[in-house]
């Protein structure tokens, strides 16, 4: 039998649960991980039926990252929201970093009833972005800096120069669906994240279409803000927005 592809940890999971679902999306880098104790938590608090997909590219080896295209993260949301109309009559979404990217795109796209965007960037912004393609050639990866990802979320050592360039063109893709987003959005930063814009929950707030926005502010987190310190604040904090849009 030959060893898993998959990191140990890394695995998708879906916790069945009543005809509400919700879709969680990891980031960039990272894997299921990071969104399954919010998963549980939905699923045990609230009997929500919680799916975490597995971005191609991510929980398995780094250089796999070298192959998937911004279309391709975008298609495995659509495959998790087929598998959860399913078993669901009412669809949320929620994403952390990129994951937060892909869920307001969801929002603008296809039929989901909210959204949660956790520690989002509003735009991958370097002036080396536009050179991550032909570098990609000379240099495929090279080793994040101490503030990006931690053990706990699976995430990978190392940045893929074209997972990069991919990253960055998703981010202006939600950049132009942000007006055109008509359904209820919860936004969540930290204070402490070095990750992110410092203001990117501003910059989200602005551009939103919606109606109906929430944004919080946590004040002793990193970036990885569903495995750190005020992890339960922010399950709570999520569970509630879902639950008043449920009542």
């Amino acid at each position: 039998m030959s060893p898993p592809l998959t990191m140990s940890g890394a695995e998708p999971f879906l916790f069945p649960g009543n005809r509400t679902g919700v879709l969680l999306i990891h980031g960039f880098t990272g894997s299921p991980a990071a969104m399954r104790g919010l998963g549980k938590y939905l699923n045990e608090t609230l009997g929500y039926s919680t799916l975490g997909i597995r971005l191609p590219g991510h929980g398995t080896h780094v250089d796999d990252l070298r192959r998937p295209a911004w279309r391709d993260w975008i298609a495995a949301v659509e495959d998790g929201l087929n598998l959860l109309q399913g078993m669901s009559e009412r669809i949320y979404v929620a994403g952390l970093s990129m994951g937060g990217v892909l869920t307001l795109i969801t929002a603008c796209h296809y039929p989901v009833l909210g959204a949660v965007a956790l520690s989002t960037p509003y735009a991958v912004k370097d002036w080396r972005i536009s050179l991550m393609r032909p570098l990609s050639l000379i240099i495929p990866k090279f080793k994040k800096p101490g503030a990006v990802g931690i053990a706990a979320e699976t995430s990978y050592r190392y940045f893929v120069t074209h997972a990069i360039a991919e990253a960055a063109g998703l981010a202006k893709i939600m950049q132009e669906a942000l007006p055109q987003i008509k359904i209820p959005v919860l936004a969540i930063q930290s204070r402490r994240d070095r990750v992110i814009e410092p203001n990117a929950l501003d910059l989200l707030y602005e551009r939103l279409g919606a109606p109906h926005k929430e944004t919080f502010w946590l004040e002793k987190s990193g970036h990885v803000i569903t495995l750190d310190v005020e992890r339960e604040i922010v399950y709570a904090r999520v569970a509630h927005f879902i639950q008043q849009l449920e009542n």
